[in-house]
């Protein structure tokens, strides 16, 4: 396991120099040697003692994340919703739903499907995925997912347990390249004051996916730290004032509701429409369009400082 570990240090390690001006490909074919053990998310490592051949994706940025490691002709089982073809950027026709479109995990499904990896996320339904991973005996790996640097951990872990090293060392160098592109363009931007709604007034945590890229964005937060999953108060929202209202796609929240409803109206960012919707299926998807992300959540931040690409 030390060994294994000291692998994933040093992948870290070399997609860190890259993003500092060092060469970013890789040199050669690196053969991945197994067995291979790797922390992720979870109190307990993931473990495979070969090259997972069968493997179940249970979250879509999980999903995007093994195509662009090159595996895959490997997932035999994806959540219901994946665009699936005979691209490279899509899942295998063949690939069965295993999560509902609300998000229930079909363990039978799994079971049958006899992966020997299973990749989940810490917002997975944890019960029903240790049942999948009892019943089928297959490999459990959580990806860490609520921050762009989990996401570059998780590459280059799963590209570790899927054998493909190298790949993954590209496709976390992409990332962060693409981060940095968008953080450099808006460095000398005013830092504005945000609240994200994903519908109902609920929000989300400064420790999260979309609350790093907003962070990064010179965005800040009024929400706080930890708002919890209940209605953000109000009362309090009014008193913050925030520059900039953001909502989520999937919240159908739009700026003519929010102008029409006295709860609202008199906001800053309601008043001089300071609002955008940004696609859930970007922004808070922990996979490889983490730039594309950041850009979306930049632009709504600081539009004048991409206003020169029309």
């Amino acid at each position: 396991m030390r060994t294994r570990l000291l692998s994933t240090a040093l992948l870290l390690a070399l997609v860190g120099a890259s993003g500092c001006g060092e060469r970013g490909e890789p040199l050669g074919e690196i053969e991945q040697p197994y067995p291979v053990t790797v922390q992720g998310a979870s109190e307990k490592p993931a473990a495979v003692a070969s090259r997972p051949e069968r493997i179940v994706a249970l979250d879509p940025g999980s999903t995007e994340l093994l195509i662009a490691l090159g595996a895959r002709d490997r997932l035999v089982g994806v959540p219901a919703g994946t665009e699936r073809g005979e691209g490279p950027q899509k899942a295998p026709p063949s690939a069965v739903d295993v999560v509902s479109p609300n998000l229930q995990l079909r363990v039978d499904e799994i079971v049958e499907l006899d992966p020997d990896l299973i990749v989940a996320t810490p917002s997975t339904d944890l019960l029903d995925v240790t049942r999948a991973q009892r019943e089928s005996g297959a490999t459990v790996y959580v990806q860490p997912s609520s921050s762009v640097e989990d996401v570059l951990r998780a590459t280059l872990e799963l590209g570790l347990l899927v054998g493909e090293p190298v790949e993954a060392r590209r496709v976390a160098s992409q990332i962060r390249s693409g981060i940095a592109a968008v953080e450099d363009r808006v460095a000398d931007e005013p830092v504005r004051t945000t609240f994200v709604d994903t519908g109902f007034f609920i929000t989300v945590p400064a420790r999260s996916l979309l609350g790093d890229l907003v962070r990064r964005a010179r965005g800040e937060s009024v929400a706080g730290e930890t708002p919890g999953g209940e209605p953000f108060p109000l009362a309090r929202l009014r008193r913050l004032d925030p520059a900039v209202y953001l909502a989520t796609s999937d919240s159908r929240v739009t700026l003519r509701d929010l102008r029409a409803d006295p709860r609202t109206e008199d906001l800053r960012a309601v008043r001089r429409g300071r609002f955008a919707v940004l696609p859930t299926e970007l922004v808070q998807r922990a996979g490889p369009r983490l730039g594309q992300a950041l850009e979306r959540v930049a632009k709504a931040l600081h539009p004048d400082a991409f206003a020169e690409d029309g």
